[in-house]
C-alpha cells in the first residue's frame, strides 16, 4: 500500500541504550514513527546497542520500525514482533529466499520491507515480492555509518525503481538533509529515514517541521 502522505522518520544508530532512549524521547512528541538501525558487526563493521530483548524493556511512546543490517534477519523476526516493532526491514544481500522472509514476517502481523545497498543491482530485488512490500529501502550511503555523505547515484535508482513499481513505498536512508531530501522526493521517494540532521540538532522539532515543508 502506498503512503497517503510522504513521511519523515527520524533514524537512530547508536551503541548505547541510554543514548538511544534520550534521543528518542527528544523527537517522539513530534513524529508518528521512528527508525532504529540494528547492526550485528558482520553485515557491516559496527554493532549497535540494542537487540530485541533490550528494546522490549523500553517503553517507547512512538511506533517504530527496525532496519535489520544483520546476517540472520529471519531468525530475529519473532523477537522483534515480541519487542513491539511494527515493521521489519531486511537486506536482500543476506536473504537466500526473499519470499520466505516476507511470508514469515507477514504471518507474524509485521509490515515488511526489503533494503538494498547503494552498490546492489536493483535486479537483485525479487520482482515477485517487490510490488507487495510495505516499503523498499534504498541506502544513500554506506551501511552502518550515520552522518556519511549522500551518494547522488541513489537518485537514478529511485527513478528506476519508481518506473518499475508505481505504487510501492520507496524509502531513502542516509545522508538526508534539506537539499538531498528535496532531490530524493523529486526523484520519486516518499519515505525518508533522517538520522544526524534531526538527531544531532538542538532543535529537532524545528528541523522536522522544515523537512516536512519540502514534501508537503
Amino acid at each position: 500500500m502506498l503512503v497517503k502522505q510522504p513521511q519523515i522518520i527520524p533514524a537512530f544508530l547508536t551503541d548505547s541504550i541510554e543514548v538511544l532512549v534520550d534521543q528518542v524521547e527528544r523527537v517522539s512528541p513530534f513524529v508518528d514513527k521512528i527508525h532504529i538501525d540494528v547492526l550485528d558487526g558482520y553485515f557491516a563493521p559496527y554493532i549497535t546497542c540494542c537487540p530485541a530483548p533490550q528494546i522490549a524493556a523500553v517503553d517507547f511512546l512512538v511506533d517504530y520500525e527496525v532496519h535489520l543490517m544483520v546476517e540472520d534477519p529471519k531468525e530475529q523476526l519473532m523477537s522483534w514482533k515480541k519487542a513491539g516493532a511494527t515493521r521489519v526491514i531486511a537486506h536482500v544481500e543476506v536473504l537466500e529466499d526473499q519470499e520466505s522472509f516476507v511470508e514469515m514476517a507477514s504471518s507474524l502481523g509485521l509490515e515488511v520491507g526489503l533494503a538494498l545497498k547503494v552498490e546492489t543491482d536493483l535486479d537483485e530485488l525479487s520482482d515477485s515480492v517487490a510490488s507487495n512490500l510495505d516499503s523498499i529501502l534504498l541506502m544513500a550511503h554506506e551501511v552502518g555509518v550515520q552522518g556519511a555523505p549522500f551518494n547522488d547515484e541513489v537518485l537514478l535508482r529511485i527513478v528506476d525503481l519508481r518506473s518499475r513499481y508505481e505504487h510501492v513505498i520507496i524509502q531513502v536512508d542516509g545522508g538526508l538533509n534539506e537539499e538531498t531530501l528535496h532531490m530524493s522526493f523529486d526523484a520519486g521517494a516518499n519515505l525518508f529515514a533522517v538520522g544526524s540532521t534531526i538527531v544531532e540538532s538542538p532543535k529537532p522539532q524545528e528541523v522536522i517541521a522544515s523537512l516536512r515543508k519540502i514534501i508537503a
